[in-house]
């Protein structure tokens, strides 16, 4: 893992969502440093996904939600942008790799041609986010086969493929490995650390020992509030609050 370095990739400041009446994430303020693997940690319904997808804005689709505070990606409040452009700029991995109904091939191309890549550089974006997915040599005989007959592994490297071919600048990943068996987590915890080379990673993990092993930073979450962030070591061999000892010693989740 790198050391933590001083740019801020997203700023979170005093940030609160609500559902309606109900406030669901209560003034997290959280500074997520560039270029580095960050996990958001704690207990289910803790608000860790819903913290994830203010980074670019997906609740929008729901007409009941509304915000106080302030959200910064790399210096830009998160309103001032187009909302389909920090959406290109900031990708989105799920839990649960949903491969379009097209080739391997389409799936990645799809979206560079909707984006306005010229034609001429489609098949080498589409190859060079292959390769950096570690999936080109798996797949580079059969790009034109249709993208469900993948294995699970590989359709959530398809879709980390998919999101990199757009050059985005940060990849929101949702518990990208929940479903997956322990070799395809393996494989795509070794993308993860990859990837950090070049992009900021914000990840959503129940495993602790996941974040342990990919994440340089750590943030632990708890009904909705964030109770400690550090870098992932200092948090969880000498956590500060209580709360986050005991829950990184297993006495709760």
């Amino acid at each position: 893992m790198n050391a933590i370095t001083p740019f801020v990739a997203v700023d979170v400041q005093s940030w609160s969502l609500f559902f309606g009446t109900r406030r669901i994430l209560h003034q997290i303020t959280l500074q997520i440093p560039a270029k580095q693997v960050t996990a958001l940690i704690g207990p289910s319904g803790c608000g860790k996904s819903t913290l994830l997808r203010s980074f670019n804005r997906m609740h929008e689709i729901n007409a009941e939600a509304h915000y106080e505070g302030k959200i910064y990606i790399e210096q830009k409040d998160i309103f001032q942008w187009e909302v389909t452009t920090l959406r290109r700029q900031v990708g989105m991995i799920f839990q649960k790799p949903v491969p379009f109904p097209k080739s391997i091939f389409d799936n990645i191309a799809y979206g560079l041609k909707i984006n306005g890549c010229p034609p001429s550089e489609i098949k080498g974006r589409v190859e060079e986010a292959l390769q950096k997915s570690y999936l080109f040599n798996e797949v580079k005989d059969k790009l034109h086969e249709p993208a469900t007959r993948l294995s699970g592994g590989q359709q959530q490297r398809l879709c980390i493929a998919r999101t990199i071919a757009l050059q985005p600048r940060i990849i929101l990943m949702d518990e990208p490995c929940s479903a997956l068996d322990p070799i395809s987590t393996a494989k795509i915890e070794e993308l993860i650390g990859e990837l950090a080379q070049q992009y900021t990673i914000v990840l959503v993990t129940h495993n602790m020992q996941q974040a342990i092993r990919i994440a340089d930073y750590t943030a632990f979450m708890y009904l909705g509030e964030l109770i400690e962030a550090n870098n992932t070591a200092e948090l969880f061999q000498n956590p500060q609050q209580e709360l986050t000892r005991n829950y990184v010693q297993g006495n709760f989740g």
